[in-house]
Parts: C-alpha cells; structure tokens; sequence
C-alpha cells in the first residue's frame, strides 16, 4: 500500500463535487479545469456573443488552493447568480464568467454584471446575464490577446 493511497484523485474530487452539487460539468470544461493553466489566459479579451462589447479576463478558478479555487468561488457566488451557473472565471473587474450546468441553457457562457446583480433577499434572475458563448470550447478559441494601444 503506498503512502499516498488515502488521497483522493481530482478526477474522484470532482465527480464527487458533481454528485454532491447535482450537476456535471460540461467535458470540455471538465478536462481543462482538470488540465488547464490558468495563467496562459490572463489578460485575454473576449466579446459578447454578436456583439462588440465585451471584457478581459482577469483569473480562471483553479482546483489549486488559494484566492482563485473553484470551489471557494462556488461557494463565496452561489447566492449571487442563478442555481444553474457556477462561476469560472472572473474578469479585471471582478464581474465573473459563468457557465451554464443545468437547463435550460448547460454549457452555455454568460457574463454576470456584478453591478447589475440582485438586491438583498431577491432570487438573482438573468436580468445581468450576457451571453458571450454558446459553449465553453467556442469560449476559449474566441479568447485574444490584448490589442497595443501604440
């Protein structure tokens, strides 16, 4: 038996995060939470579906411990948007990005206005919702580097 054999996997984690919350993730989103390094992503823009708007992405939450964790940003949000959604990322802002886990709209991106969101003792609603992407894969190959401003 070796030292290590109480761990638990991050695969197991989530699927007993999945299990507990009562929703899968998406599998593209799955594997890059699983996979991903966040910080190849920092700084990079994105826009609003069918749109020109949009924002910079500040973190993507990780499965590492610390101020970006995935679950700590769940848990901290989970009042603050819709039950369908779990945060993914935030932008420079602070407003988050999120995605989509149940119906009607799973695996869809939307952005959350955090200056738009429900008062106190309201049910958040998707009233500062904005779509961004029909999945999280269009998501990600949408993301752009900064532009200089030279």
């Amino acid at each position: 038996m070796s030292e290590h054999s109480s761990e638990i996997s991050t695969e197991d984690l989530l699927g007993a995060v999945e299990a507990s919350w009562d929703f899968q993730l998406p599998k593209e989103y799955r594997q890059f939470l699983l996979n991903m390094s966040a910080e190849n992503f920092k700084g990079k823009l994105f826009s609003f579906y069918d749109s020109n708007d949009g924002s910079c992405i500040g973190d993507f939450f990780t499965l590492r411990k610390g101020i970006r964790n995935f679950f700590v940003d769940y848990r901290d949000m989970q009042k603050r948007i819709p039950s369908n959604f779990i945060p993914i990322a935030s932008d420079v802002y602070g407003n988050r990005i999120l995605l989509a886990v149940k119906n009607p709209d799973r695996g869809k991106i939307f952005f959350w206005d955090h200056e738009l969101e429900a008062d106190d003792g309201e049910v958040p609603d998707y009233s500062n919702l904005t779509l961004i992407a029909p999945d999280f894969q269009t998501f990600l190959n949408s993301l752009r580097p900064e532009e200089d401003e030279d």
